[in-house]
C-alpha cells in the first residue's frame, strides 16, 4: 500500500515548492501614494477568547504604535496599505496587512517556545531563556484529545531521551516509563522508573496515569543532572506535573467528550485445517513413520477443505470507549479556583473485559492578607479493571497461575477442525483443554479496583522588611488503596465422538453424538476465589526559603529546603477452593475447610529526611550559572553511609546577547550554550540488607512433630551506600529567523559507580546462603537528543509546523560480577549492556535428499539436535567443530537486539479553523528475532501462523521456510532475525473550530470538533506477521481507535 509512498511525497513538496516559488514571483504594479485611515480594532487570547490588555499594535515600517486597552481595544492612525504587528510577551507575534481595512480584530495563540515563558523545575519555576539543564517541556494541548487511558501513553513519541512503551492493547494495560535508558544490576526493589511529582509533592506513577490531561497545565522532564536537586530519588530522571489552579476572571465551564471505536490493527493469519493437516503428513513421509494411523487420508483431507473453525471470529468483537471530562475554572485578583471531574471507560475485544476511570480534582488559590498566600488541592481517583481470565495450574506445581494472555492464544492456536459448539453445546478438545466463550459464561473474572485520595496545601509568605525574601510551607499527603478479587468458577465441556483412523484425540471429524462414557470433562478452572488488599499512605513537608533580587545587571536566586518524608503500606491476601454456593462470589460461598484455604500479610514503613539548597545567578542575562547541592538520609544503608551528598554545577552563556553577535548573524534570535556536571546517588534496592535477617521456616522435627525455626537470609554487608552516577550534559538552545525555528541539542554522559549486585556467580552454590548485594559495578553511557521545530504561514488563513526530537545512545560495562561461563563474546566486560542475540548460524533450507546426502558424505555423523540430516532441514553451521549441531553451537548472531536510535516526527497544519496533525515515529537500526510463536510450526494438537504455509515438502522444495520438523527450528537462528528498523503514523486528527469571529460575538470561548485516530498504519514493518507493537503475535493484540469528539467552552 504505501510502495509508492517516497514518490507521492517528492511530488507533494515539488508542488508546494512551486506554488510557492509562484506566489515569491508575482510582481505587483506601482500603486498610487496611500492615505492614512484610522484602524481600530480588538485584540483576542486565542485561547480564552477574552480582550488581551497591554498588547503592543504599531506599525511595520515606522515608530507609530499603541498598545491595547484593559478589554482589548485598540486605535491607530496607519497608511491604508501599510502592514501591522501585534505583539505581546508570551505570545506569537502576529503581522496584518491593512489592505484598506477600518476594523482588524486579531486572537494572539500562546508562545510555548517563549523564552519569557516560565518552565517548572524542581522546587521552583524558571525563565525558559534561564534554564541550564536538559528540561524538556510538553505542552499538553497537544495531547487532550487522544483516546488514552493513561497520561504516559499520550507522550509516547513526543519527548527526545523519554521511552514510553505500553504492555498491551488490552484494556487497563500499564506503560513503563524511562529517561535516558537507566541501568540496574541490584537483585530485588530497584527499579528504572523515574521519580514523578506533581504540585511539588513526590508520588507514584499510578497517580501520574490517573491525572486528566484536560486538568494539567504543564509536564516537564528533567534528564540526568537536571534531577540531581531530587538526589536519590532523581537518579533516573524527574517527571514534573503541574495541574491547573484558575485565572482571574468569570467562571468558566470547559466540556471535553468523545466516543471511539477500538479493533486490531492485526489479528495473525493462521494455517487453516486443510493446510495444517497436510503439512502434518509432510512430516510422517520425511520421517518415513509406517504408522498410518497417523497420516490423514484423502477423505480426511476432502473433509477438511470445507470445514475449518476460527474461534476468534466468534468471540473477538469490536470495543467502545467513552471519555467525559468537565472543568470549571475562574475566580478575582484575590482567590481563583479550579474544579474537575472526569470519566473514561473502554471496553475490551473479548468477553467482559473492561477499565474505567473516574476523578475529581479541586484547586484554590487565595490571597488571605497582602503578602501571605495560600494555595489548596484536593484530588481523588479510582480505576477498576476486570478480565474475565482462565486459572489453570501451573506445570509442575499445585499453586494456580492467572493466564489471560492465554484467552487470545487459545482463539488463534486451537486447530481449525475444532468446532467451538456443536448442536449449541460446548465442545471439548485436548487443546486448549478449556473454552474461552464458556469461561466467559461462568462469571469468572479477575477485577482490580484502586482508589487514591490526595491533600496537597501551602503557604507563601512575601516578608515586607526585606524585598525578595519569601518563606513557603508546603505539606501533601497521599493515601492509596488497592483491592484486588479474583473468582474462577468450573464448567463442563461436551465429549463428542470422533471419526477418523487416528488415536481419538487427533481424529479430525466431529459428529453431533456425544461419547457414550464420559460425555462431559470437568473444567476447574481453579475452583477458587482470591482477595487481596493493599494499603498506603505517605506524606512529605517541605519547608522553603527563597531570596531573589536584581540588582542592576545581577540576577541572585537562592533556594534552601529542608525536607522530611514517611511512608506506610500494609497488604493481605485470602484464598478459598472448592466451591459450595455456585454463582455467589464471596469467600464464604467456599470450602471452609482449613486445608482448602490459606492466609498471608505484609506490612511496612521508611522515611526520609533531605537539605537542600540552589543558587542560581545571572550577570546581565547573558552569563548564568548554577549551583545545587542535596544531602538525602535513607534507612536502606547503615548509619556510617546512610547519608548522601549531591552537588551539581551549571554555567550557561546566552551568546546571542552579547552586542557584537547581531551584527554578525542577524538571522538567529536566540543562542544560549550550557553546561552542567552533577552527582546523584540511588537508594531503591532491598530494605536492611546491613543487618542479619531471619524467614521463619520449618525447624527440627522431635518425634512426629515439626518445631518452628528461622533461616538466614542472606549474608549481611554491612558496608553497603548509595549507587551514584556522575552526569556531563552539554547543551545547545536556540531560535531563529523571527522565532519560527526553534532548536535543542543536547550531548550526554553518564558514570555510574558502587552500582549495586548480587554477587551469586563467585559465590559457590554449596555455601548455603545468598550474599547481600554489594557496591561493585560500573558503567559509561552516552548520548545525543535533538529536537528542531517549524512553525510556518503562507498567507494569514494558511499555517503550518513540524517538529522532529531524536535520540540515540549507548552505553559499555566497565566492571560487572559475570559467571563462569560466560566467556568470549558473553564476557560483559568492554561491551554494551545489550549485547546482542545468542542463537545458531543457519547454512540454508537443505532443497533436496542428494543435497542432504552429498553433505552427509564429506560430514559423515552429522546430526542436528541428534537427528540426521535430511531434505527439507535447516541445517546451521558447526561452531564448535564436533560434527554435530547442539546447543554447544550457539553464539552471537547479531550485534545489538533493539534500535540503535528512535525519531519522533510531528506535523500539521490549518487553514483558518480547520486543522490537521500527525505523530509519526521511526526507530532505526538494530536486530530482532521472529518472536517465539512464529517460530513454532503447527503441531498435532496446535495449529501455526500462516507463515508456514510456505514450508518445504517435496511438492515445494523452493520454500521459505523449511519442513515443519526441521530440528531447532524454534529456536532463534540467523534464520529468523530482521532489522528492527519500524515506522508508524501514531495517530491523526482533524479538527474544526467554531470560527475566532463567532466565537467572539456568540461569547462561546471555544466550540471544537475532531477526529482522531490512534495506531493507524504502520509503513515499515520487517516482520510482518504481527504488528510491531506487540511482544508476540498470539498476544493480545495493538488496537486502532477512531474517536469522535467535542469540546466546549462558555
Amino acid at each position: 500500500m504505501f510502495k509508492n509512498l517516497p514518490c507521492i511525497l517528492i511530488r507533494i513538496t515539488g508542488l508546494l515548492l512551486l506554488c510557492s516559488t509562484a506566489f515569491a514571483q508575482q510582481i505587483t504594479t506601482p500603486a498610487a501614494p496611500a492615505k492614512e485611515i484610522i484602524l481600530k480594532g480588538k485584540i483576542y487570547d486565542a485561547d480564552e477568547r477574552s480582550g488581551l490588555p497591554g498588547v503592543t499594535v504599531r506599525v511595520k515600517v515606522g515608530n507609530k504604535g499603541t498598545t491595547t486597552t484593559p478589554n482589548g481595544s485598540y486605535t491607530l492612525k496607519v497608511h491604508e496599505n501599510s502592514t501591522i504587528v501585534i505583539s505581546l510577551i508570551g505570545y506569537i507575534t502576529q503581522e496584518i496587512a491593512v489592505n484598506k481595512q477600518e476594523t482588524i480584530d486579531a486572537f494572539l495563540e500562546k508562545d510555548i517556545k517563549s523564552l519569557n515563558e516560565t518552565v517548572i523545575i524542581g522546587y521552583g519555576t524558571q525563565k525558559r531563556a534561564n534554564v541550564l539543564g536538559s528540561v524538556a517541556v510538553v505542552n499538553t494541548a497537544e495531547v487532550e484529545d487522544l483516546p488514552v487511558a493513561n497520561l504516559a501513553t499520550a507522550l509516547q513519541n513526543r519527548v527526545p531521551g523519554v521511552s514510553i512503551n505500553q504492555s498491551s492493547g488490552r484494556p487497563g494495560s500499564t506503560t513503563t516509563l524511562t529517561i535516558r535508558n537507566p541501568v540496574t544490576w541490584a537483585a530485588t526493589g530497584s527499579s528504572t522508573d523515574p521519580l514523578y511529582v506533581i504540585d511539588g509533592f513526590q508520588m507514584t506513577k499510578a497517580d501520574f496515569d490517573n491525572l486528566d490531561a484536560t486538568m494539567v497545565e504543564s509536564i516537564s522532564f528533567l534528564k540526568d543532572a537536571a534531577a540531581s536537586i531530587y538526589g536519590a530519588r532523581g537518579a533516573n530522571g524527574v517527571v514534573l506535573v503541574k495541574t491547573k489552579m484558575g485565572k482571574p476572571g468569570k467562571p468558566r465551564i470547559s466540556y471535553a467528550g468523545s466516543y471511539g471505536l477500538s479493533n486490531a490493527t492485526y489479528i495473525p493469519e493462521m494455517l487453516n485445517s486443510f493446510d495444517h493437516a497436510t503439512m502434518l503428513n509432510n512430516k510422517y513421509t520425511s520421517l518415513k513413520d509406517v504408522n498410518t494411523a497417523k497420516y490423514y487420508t484423502d477423505d480426511e483431507l476432502s473433509y477438511l477443505r470445507s470445514h475449518n473453525y476460527n474461534w476468534i471470529d466468534d468471540v473477538w468483537k469490536k470495543s467502545h470507549l467513552t471519555r467525559h471530562t468537565i472543568n470549571v475554572s475562574g475566580g478575582s485578583e484575590r482567590v481563583t479556583f479550579f474544579t474537575g471531574a472526569n470519566y473514561y471507560k473502554e471496553d475490551g475485544n473479548v468477553g467482559d473485559l473492561y477499565s474505567n476511570k473516574y476523578g475529581v480534582r479541586l484547586g484554590i488559590n487565595a490571597k488571605i492578607v497582602d503578602n501571605l498566600t495560600a494555595t489548596i488541592s484536593f484530588a481523588t481517583d479510582n480505576t477498576i479493571v476486570n478480565r474475565p481470565t482462565p486459572k489453570t495450574v501451573a506445570s509442575g506445581t499445585t499453586e494456580q497461575s492467572d493466564q489471560m494472555s492465554a484467552t487470545v492464544s487459545a482463539l488463534l492456536l486451537t486447530p481449525g477442525w475444532v468446532p467451538m459448539y456443536i448442536d449449541g453445546k460446548p465442545v471439548y478438545s485436548s487443546v486448549p483443554g478449556w473454552s474461552p466463550s464458556e469461561l466467559v459464561k461462568t462469571g469468572s473474572y479477575a477485577r482490580t479496583k484502586s482508589q487514591g485520595q490526595t491533600i496537597n496545601a501551602a503557604l507563601d509568605y512575601k516578608l515586607p522588611a526585606i524585598k525578595g525574601l519569601s518563606f513557603r510551607v508546603q505539606y501533601g499527603r497521599n493515601t492509596r488503596t488497592d483491592f484486588g478479587k479474583e473468582y474462577y468458577v468450573p464448567y463442563y465441556l461436551y465429549n463428542f465422538v470422533r471419526e477418523g483412523v487416528h488415536v481419538t484425540s487427533q481424529n479430525v471429524i466431529f459428529t453431533n453424538q456425544t461419547t457414550a462414557t464420559n460425555a462431559t470433562t470437568f473444567i476447574k478452572n481453579g475452583n477458587v476465589m482470591l482477595e487481596n488488599y493493599g494499603g498506603s499512605s505517605n506524606y512529605q513537608l517541605d519547608e522553603m526559603m527563597t531570596y531573589a533580587r536584581t540588582f542592576g545587571k545581577h540576577d541572585i536566586n537562592l533556594l534552601l529546603v529542608a525536607e522530611q518524608g514517611e511512608s506506610q503500606n500494609d497488604a493481605f491476601n485470602t484464598r478459598r477452593e472448592t466451591v459450595v454456593i455456585p454463582g455467589i462470589d464471596e469467600l464464604f460461598a467456599f470450602s471452609q475447610d482449613k486445608s482448602l484455604y490459606d492466609n498471608g500479610g505484609s506490612a511496612g514503613e521508611t522515611g526520609r529526611v533531605s537539605y537542600l539548597g540552589r543558587l542560581n545567578y545571572g550577570f546581565s542575562e547573558k552569563y548564568l550559572l548554577e549551583a545545587t547541592f542535596r544531602a538525602d538520609a535513607s534507612p536502606n544503608f547503615p548509619k556510617n553511609s546512610r547519608w548522601g551528598y549531591f552537588p551539581s554545577v551549571a554555567l550557561g552563556w546566552r551568546i546571542s546577547q552579547e552586542d557584537w553577535f547581531h551584527r554578525g548573524v542577524k538571522f538567529i534570535d536566540d543562542l544560549k550554550i550550557r553546561f552542567q556536571v552533577g552527582l546523584t546517588g540511588n537508594d531503591a534496592v532491598r530494605n536492611y540488607q546491613y543487618k542479619e535477617r531471619y524467614t521463619q521456616t520449618t525447624g527440627m522435627l522431635f518425634g512426629s512433630t515439626y518445631t518452628s525455626g528461622l533461616s538466614n537470609n542472606d549474608v549481611p554487608n554491612e558496608h553497603i551506600t548509595w549507587e551514584k552516577a556522575l552526569y556531563k550534559n552539554l547543551g545547545f538552545d536556540g531560535t531563529f529567523f523571527n522565532s519560527k525555528f526553534n532548536f535543542a541539542i543536547d550531548l550526554w554522559h553518564r558514570y555510574n559507580y558502587d552500582m549495586l549486585q548480587q554477587p551469586t556467580s563467585t559465590v559457590p552454590t554449596t555455601f548455603g546462603v545468598a550474599i547481600s548485594d554489594q557496591n561493585y559495578g560500573r558503567l559509561k553511557s552516552w548520548g545525543l537528543e535533538a529536537g528542531l521545530g517549524y512553525n510556518g504561514t503562507i498567507n494569514k488563513d494558511f499555517k503550518y509546523f513540524a517538529s522532529i526530537n531524536f535520540g540515540v545512545s549507548d552505553n559499555k560495562v566497565i566492571r560487572k560480577y559475570y559467571g563462569a561461563g560466560d566467556t568470549a563474546w558473553k564476557n560483559p566486560i568492554g561491551r554494551r549492556t545489550d549485547n546482542g542475540m545468542e542463537g545458531y548460524k543457519s547454512t540454508g533450507i537443505v532443497r533436496t535428499q542428494k543435497e542432504a546426502e552429498d553433505f552427509l558424505l564429506s560430514h559423515p555423523g552429522w546430526t542436528i539436535d541428534g537427528n540426521p540430516l535430511i531434505a527439507g532441514y535447516m541445517n546451521y553451521e558447526d561452531i564448535n567443530g564436533d560434527g554435530k549441531i547442539d546447543a554447544n553451537d550457539k553464539t552471537r548472531i547479531a550485534p545489538r537486539s533493539s534500535s540503535i536510535f528512535g525519531l519522533g516526527f510531528n506535523l500539521g497544519a490549518g487553514w483558518r479553523d480547520l486543522k490537521l496533525s500527525f505523530n509519526i515515529s521511526l526507530q532505526v537500526g538494530g536486530y530482532e528475532a521472529y518472536d517465539k510463536t512464529a517460530r513454532t510450526p503447527p503441531t498435532e494438537n496446535a495449529r501455526a501462523l500462516g507463515i508456514w504455509k510456505d514450508s518445504w515438502s517435496p511438492d515445494n522444495p523452493n520454500a521459505k521456510y523449511p519442513l515443519i520438523n526441521s530440528p531447532l527450528i524454534s529456536e532463534i537462528s540467523d534464520f529468523w532475525v530482521r532489522s528492527a528498523t519500524a515506522m508508524r503514523v501514531n495517530n491523526a486528527q482533524l479538527s474544526y473550530s467554531l470560527p475566532k469571529e463567532l466565537s467572539a460575538k456568540w461569547k462561546i470561548p471555544e466550540l471544537r470538533m475532531f477526529i482522531t485516530g490512534s495506531n493507524l498504519w504502520v509503513l515499515i514493518n520487517h516482520q510482518p506477521y504481527k504488528d510491531p507493537a506487540t511482544n508476540l503475535a498470539i498476544d493480545y493484540p495493538a488496537l486502532r481507535t477512531y474517536t469522535f469528539g467535542l469540546n466546549l467552552s462558555l
